[in-house]
């Protein structure tokens, strides 16, 4: 007779205490965040170019801008001299109502550049301009189907920018993501650039899950047939939150959300303190707009992660301070390592520090977040 009957196995269970029923339940949680992190890993790479022909449709690029003369006289020429047939090719910058001198610069710079054009937004007392407006407007006017956003404070990292991200698109695509994170500095820890990776991340995870939610402004493209088919944005022009997570979601019912991760179509980001707390606040402030089950999708992994951490607190205190570290150690090992691959990946070097304080104290960093965007919902509105 075989040793493992029922009996033996209700013997063992009966006779398990405290300690080793947290041992088995942090295991287990271990094993649960392990297997999300690796089977993540090999899918990091996303969705590269479809294939390697010279470009066969039009791209129209938009940015929208609002007293940003300084900066574009600095990123523009990045946009301008991308490498593709200035025939199929043309750059639309919408002057969203500023009151700096950025009509008079575009129209200088338009001389010598004939593939950009630019168009105006008054103000108008009876109306509020958001950025959808201005996109609107851009998108009306571009010439092509195949369209590209990003903002005034973007560089492209490569001059293969336009023909990576128009490569991302087939019959089926309505919306192309592409990767964007602050400049490269000297400081030796910057939260700043870990939380834009991280939140890359997520929405690369939440892609190859089919869960279409997030989108990127400062690096993204649509199909225009696939807008005019939503009609817009739909009535939602005069909020201020979703003029990418918010198209991104809308255009996903009309075809495919494909994320480009090919290092050419890398978007560089000045870093400036306004974008960073506009850039925080906002995207918890459109998390809580997403679907509950989304919700608990995207936080799985975290949660796991978190458990595992609390279950070995409580092996500490309940007298296997050795095991809790040993479970505690690998968690942090295993986050170490799997930042470090997807951060060579991306060619984002510097971040380690920042992810090893995130795993200590980042509840805090998101609760405060969350909080300030619950507190501030006019911001939003």
């Amino acid at each position: 007779m075989s040793v493992f009957n029922m009996g033996n196995i209700q013997t063992l269970v009966e006779g398990a205490g405290i300690r080793e029923c947290l041992f088995v339940v942090s295991c287990l949680l271990f094993l649960v965040y392990a297997y999300r992190a690796v089977r993540f890993l090999p899918r990091a790479g996303g969705e590269r170019a479809v294939d390697d022909r010279e470009e066969d449709e039009g791209v129209s690029v938009i940015i929208t801008a609002h007293n940003r003369a300084g900066r574009l006289r600095e990123n523009l020429i990045g946009f301008l001299m991308q490498d593709y047939n200035k025939e199929k090719y043309e750059v639309i910058v919408v002057d969203d109502c500023s009151e700096d001198d950025t009509t008079d610069m575009l129209a200088r710079l338009q001389e010598e550049y004939p593939w950009l054009r630019h168009t105006r937004v008054y103000p108008n007392t009876k109306f509020r301009f958001t950025k959808k407006l201005a996109m609107n407007i851009g998108i009306l006017s571009a010439r092509h189907d195949a369209l590209l956003f990003s903002e005034a404070d973007c560089y492209p990292s490569s001059t293969a920018w336009a023909r990576t991200m128009r490569s991302c698109f087939d019959s089926e695509t309505a919306v192309v993501t592409g990767f964007s994170n602050f400049r490269e500095g000297r400081e030796a820890f910057s939260w700043r650039r870990y939380f834009r990776f991280a939140r890359f991340l997520e929405m690369l995870r939440l892609t190859g899950e089919g869960m279409y939610l997030m989108g990127d402004g400062c690096n993204m493209g649509c199909r225009k047939s696939r807008y005019m088919r939503n009609k817009g944005f739909a009535g939602d022009t005069q909020a201020y939150l979703g003029h990418d997570h918010g198209m991104t979601r809308a255009l996903a019912r009309h075809g495919k959300v494909r994320a480009c991760t090919c290092p050419e179509s890398f978007m560089l980001v000045d870093e400036e303190r306004e974008r960073v707390v506009d850039d925080v606040s906002r995207y918890f402030a459109d998390k809580a707009r997403w679907p509950a089950r989304a919700r608990l999708r995207a936080s799985a992994s975290g949660w796991a992660r978190t458990a595992v951490y609390l279950t070995a607190l409580a092996l500490a205190l309940t007298g296997w301070p050795r095991v809790a570290m040993g479970l505690a150690g690998a968690a942090y090992a295993l986050d170490a390592t799997a930042t470090a691959i997807l951060a060579r990946r991306f060619k984002q070097g510097g971040l380690l520090p920042a992810m090893l304080l995130a795993r200590l104290a980042g509840f805090a960093y998101r609760w405060y977040w969350q909080g300030y965007s619950f507190f501030n919902p006019r911001k939003w509105r």
